[in-house]
């Protein structure tokens, strides 16, 4: 049985550099290893560094850290909804209203806006998610969106063969609805 026990970085590398002779499967020399280890005890080593040398050391990242700030992914929604605005997405929406909810935001963004706009949509909101409404959404509108669907499918969401993908989730559409 193979238990995986999760540390942060940190309590990796003091984990690590507390065993005497750590760094000798490693690759490393000693004065390197040593100045490493006295790098990190000063809180001096950079964070790209103390990840190269878990990983030269055997350790493997199981999660990787995600930050978010949600001032900013507040701003980058307005600006999205300005944009939208202009391009006269929400025609059917009062001008006081600014409260549309983020699978809206989504669909309207993949349908109005362009590429750099879309990525930004990937900051904010999850991969899944976006791809969830995609599918649900946008793939069904059919041959009026099959250029744009097929470049999301290869360049956002690492389908392999999008025209098959598309194709097969029309048809399985169209059959639920028989």
């Amino acid at each position: 049985m193979y238990i995986c026990v999760m540390l942060t970085t940190d309590q990796a590398i003091e984990k690590l550099v507390s065993r005497r002779g750590w760094y000798k499967d490693s690759g490393l020399k000693g004065t390197t290893a040593r100045v490493y280890k006295k790098r990190f005890l000063e809180n001096k080593l950079e964070l790209e560094s103390r990840i190269r040398l878990l990983e030269v050391c055997g350790y493997r990242i199981v999660r990787q850290m995600r930050w978010e700030n949600r001032n900013n992914s507040e701003k980058i929604k307005m600006d999205l909804f300005r944009k939208l605005r202009r391009e006269k997405a929400f025609w059917y929406i009062n001008n006081s209203s600014r409260e549309i909810s983020d699978k809206v935001l989504i669909e309207k963004a993949l349908m109005y806006l362009d590429i750099g706009d879309i990525d930004t949509l990937f900051t904010i909101f999850p991969k899944k998610m976006i791809k969830d409404i995609w599918k649900e959404l946008i793939v069904p509108q059919g041959p009026a969106y099959h250029k744009v669907n097929v470049l999301y499918a290869f360049l956002y969401f690492d389908i392999a063969h999008p025209e098959r993908y598309i194709r097969d989730s029309l048809r399985k559409r169209l059959t639920s609805l028989q």
